[in-house]
């Protein structure tokens, strides 16, 4: 196809409004993404008991706080690793290749979680293979959805939140994979997943080609040859290098897990910091690129509290869903993995609410910056909420469901309002030489806030809950402040002064 051609059928593409006012391939990414969130959900709504569950119950027999710091070290690591994956991505593959081949390791991993007889190998190896899918994509599914529009359309927006709703509604699913894990095994609820990855793998691989045209096929900085061939060989060495030095330290006890786990959450706290540094000072941005990039870093430190927010209810949340919390309704007992769908079901009212919101208003809409704030503020509000149970009711006494419900609900609707925003604007700023990469080092902030939970746990003690959860909750709420009183100026630096992008 002549370059001509090429372009043609790219705009011709970015015109289409087949799906819900987007282009098809749109619905292509918002169908996968889908799928991946219920392998993903089924996942992480019963991982964490799994993890602590005794050998006897089926489960790995790790005590509480190891099964926390395990949980919130896995998504940090994820984050780190997303960052490589969105340099191979813009370096060597394309955005294209990278989601392909990320999708298929990261259904295999399901598949070993599944495998019963494998036990705390199949764990280790699983989470190693997902760790890899991230390594091979980062953020290129979210680069690649920004490529679907150009720099000015305000439908881009409302695409990023229309694969918010979508991926929540593949988030209802822990409701089923704990009444699963509960009747079947730990290991039926992973089979879900499996299922799941596999089925959202088969409908890119089915459609990319008729949907996508030319969009993202090409690395947007490309490696020459040579280059390319020495990083691949130096990466696989060092993977491996890496994996065993970890493995021969824990298998004979030289760290615990508990210091692997500060360890590395330090880790995904510093790393993305020198990482914007390094995009600012690189040659290959100008000065314009450099001001935009610098715009994202309050939204980024911002949505590290938000997700340490989030992690609340993954870790110490999630145990006190099990141990203290009245699971009884009408009779029947629901498990405590059930709570994780309230947050699906509140994100897909809540970010159907902001996605027609966003397009309706068009250049009408706040600044991003303001927006973010008025999200961090709700989320905010989460943790702050939950003292007033541990305020009310003596340790032991079993509370409502409703306590929880609530916290998830006031968290989920900052989400619908963060989310979307922030990987919007991420896309928007992002230097050409760095699409995907800009946009993963943004999600660093999901994998920093995970870090933040990590160590957070070492000073969470029964009895603590309300200093604790004041903490957490206010800082948050006093930087989403922070974000609506300067947003101004940071939508200035942006360039959205100069030409109002929505």
């Amino acid at each position: 196809m002549g370059k001509d051609a090429e372009t043609s059928t790219i705009v011709a593409i970015r015109a289409e409004r087949n799906f819900l006012g987007h282009p098809r391939g749109v619905g292509t990414l918002s169908f996968m993404t889908m799928f991946n969130a219920l392998a993903n959900y089924s996942m992480s709504a019963v991982l964490i008991y799994y993890l602590y569950a005794t050998v006897s119950e089926g489960g790995l027999g790790f005590d509480q706080t190891q099964a926390s710091q395990l949980v919130s070290l896995y998504w940090a690591v994820q984050g780190l690793v997303g960052l490589l994956g969105s340099y191979v991505a813009d370096r060597i593959l394309g955005p294209r290749a990278a989601v392909r081949i990320a999708k298929g390791l990261g259904a295999l991993g399901y598949v070993f979680l599944a495998i019963h007889p494998l036990g705390v190998a199949g764990y280790a190896i699983s989470q190693v293979l997902l760790l890899c899918s991230a390594m091979m994509q980062g953020r290129a599914q979210d680069a690649l959805l920004g490529m679907f529009y150009d720099r000015g359309d305000s439908r881009r927006e409302g695409a990023f939140a229309i694969g918010y709703v979508i991926n929540n509604v593949g988030a209802v699913v822990p409701v089923f994979a704990g009444t699963i894990a509960l009747i079947w095994g730990y290991q039926a609820a992973f089979a879900v997943a499996a299922a799941s990855a596999l089925a959202g793998w088969m409908t890119y691989l089915l459609t990319e080609r008729k949907f996508f045209g030319s969009i993202g096929i090409e690395a947007d900085d490309p490696l020459s040859p040579s280059r390319r061939s020495i990083f691949i060989a130096r990466l696989a060495a060092i993977v491996i290098a890496l994996g065993a030095i970890l493995g021969f330290l824990l298998i004979w006890g030289v760290i615990s897990i508990t210091q692997f786990a500060n360890f590395g959450s330090s880790i995904s706290v510093v790393i993305p910091c020198m990482y914007f540094i390094y995009i600012v000072r690189c040659k290959k941005v100008t000065h314009g690129e450099s001001l935009a990039v610098l715009s994202l870093l309050p939204m980024f430190v911002a949505n590290c509290f938000t997700q340490l927010v989030w992690n609340q209810g993954t870790t110490i949340l999630a145990i006190y869903a099990e141990t203290t919390v009245d699971r009884s309704l009408f009779g029947m007992e629901f498990t405590p993995a059930a709570f994780q769908s309230v947050s699906a079901v509140c994100a897909v009212v809540f970010g159907s609410i902001a996605a027609l919101l966003w397009t309706r208003l068009g250049d009408r809409q706040p600044k991003p910056h303001a927006k973010f704030g008025i999200g961090t503020v709700i989320w905010g509000i989460g943790p702050v909420f939950m003292c007033l149970p541990f305020a009310m009711f003596a340790p032991g006494v079993k509370v409502s469901p409703l306590w929880l419900v609530m916290f998830f609900v006031i968290v989920t609707a900052g989400e619908a309002i963060t989310n979307a925003t922030g990987f919007s604007t991420a896309s928007r700023v992002a230097p050409r030489a760095f699409v995907s990469q800009m946009i993963t080092v943004y999600g660093l902030s999901q994998s920093a806030g995970a870090g933040l939970t990590t160590l957070a746990v070492n000073f969470y003690q029964p009895g603590s809950e309300i200093p604790y959860f004041l903490f957490v909750g206010g800082i948050t709420a006093v930087i989403g402040m922070l974000l609506i009183v300067f947003s101004g100026r940071f939508s200035a630096l942006m360039g959205l002064d100069a030409q109002r992008d929505g």
